[in-house]
């Protein structure tokens, strides 16, 4: 009987244990957990992070496990077991918005099903965004531009050669010259900045949101090449992390100074042939082609989660990224896929 008892205890204390490690709470992210692979403005070098050791790296992943094989897929949830799952709120028109977990096949499934739309690959590397682009410019764009922005003409090319062989040129050197207008758009952005911080004036909430964007961009390409002072007054594996804690701890007069300080190593590093771009050189093409420009997917920099509006029709993703002409736009949206949260930049149309 004492050794069926202790046998019993036995067994009793395994289950305790066992109910424990599936109850343990979530655990900080770690690099070994990181969602999703760096994005586009991280240089080799920065990709790679410290690896646990072999038994810690088990500590760590079995209680994740655990909880992900007890979590249901939204995909998979019924269209009521789903909205359970979600952030309401509501946008300035009423209609109710909310945000929700989605992966990028359910992304562009919702994209599928709402607009007919879906993503072509144009090429990988640095120049994904640019290519991404190309194809949805035409050479109205491109002659309506060079009318507006005259001085551009010199870097760009005679105006009536660009308009009559846009359309027959590859691929590639129109995503070249996109490349070239993003960062002469850049400049005059960074000229006007410069002249109303010295005057001290206010900012306009649209410069405002532009430099915030700019700041963003260039928190992540010099942390991730771990240049400049955010590199070194940032800690942690995870790159997004340390972003986000640059762009929450910094207020508006110093990503101002940092954003004016660093304008010119930034613009060179990102106008070189191959090097990544991001939202700031989006809304610098907005800007300059006088259209829209529409970034979709997971964007791990900037939320967790995917924006979604209900509609009569459904629940209706949004953009992770949207950049408006202060002109009234000349056609449709310019628009780009973001896979896996950052890291590359498709077509989509």
């Amino acid at each position: 009987n004492k050794r069926k008892a202790d046998g019993w205890r036995l067994r009793m204390a395994k289950l305790a244990t066992a109910n424990a490690a599936l109850q343990t709470p979530p655990l900080p992210r770690l690099a070994t957990t990181q969602r999703a692979p760096p994005s586009c403005k991280v240089s080799q070098q920065a990709r790679r992070r410290p690896l646990l050791s072999g038994f810690a790296a088990l500590s760590v992943l079995l209680p994740a496990i655990r909880r992900l094989a007890r979590r249901p897929r939204l995909g998979r949830m019924s269209k009521a077991a789903a909205l359970l799952a979600v952030a309401p709120s509501t946008t300035g028109d009423g209609r109710r918005k909310v945000s929700r977990s989605m992966n990028d096949r359910e992304i562009l499934q919702a994209l599928q099903e709402q607009h007919g739309w879906s993503c072509q690959d144009m090429g990988a590397g640095g120049n994904c965004l640019f290519l991404s682009m190309a194809s949805q410019v035409s050479a109205e764009d491109i002659q309506a531009l060079l009318l507006r922005y005259p001085a551009w003409e010199t870097q760009l090319g005679d105006r009536e050669e660009l308009d009559a062989s846009w359309e027959s040129k590859p691929v590639r050197e129109r995503a070249a010259l996109l490349r070239r207008i993003a960062m002469l758009d850049e400049a005059d952005f960074i000229a006007e900045l410069s002249t109303l911080v010295a005057r001290g004036d206010p900012l306009p909430s649209e410069t405002e949101w532009r430099t915030r964007e700019l700041f963003t961009d260039m928190a992540e390409e010099f942390i991730g090449s771990n240049k400049t002072e955010l590199a070194q007054s940032t800690s942690g594996y995870v790159l997004y992390d340390r972003v986000r804690e640059a762009v929450r701890r910094y207020s508006l007069q110093q990503v101002c100074e940092y954003v004016l300080a660093n304008a010119d190593e930034y613009m060179e590093t990102t106008g070189r042939e191959g090097n990544w771009a991001g939202s700031s050189e989006m809304a610098a093409l907005a800007r300059a082609l006088c259209r829209p420009v529409m970034a979709y997917g997971n964007n791990w920099v900037s939320q967790d989660e995917v924006q979604l509006v209900e509609t009569a029709a459904g629940s209706e993703v949004q953009p992770y990224f949207a950049a408006y002409p202060a002109e009234e736009s000349r056609g449709e949206a310019i628009r780009v896929f973001q896979t896996q949260g950052g890291g590359h930049y498709q077509m989509l149309s």
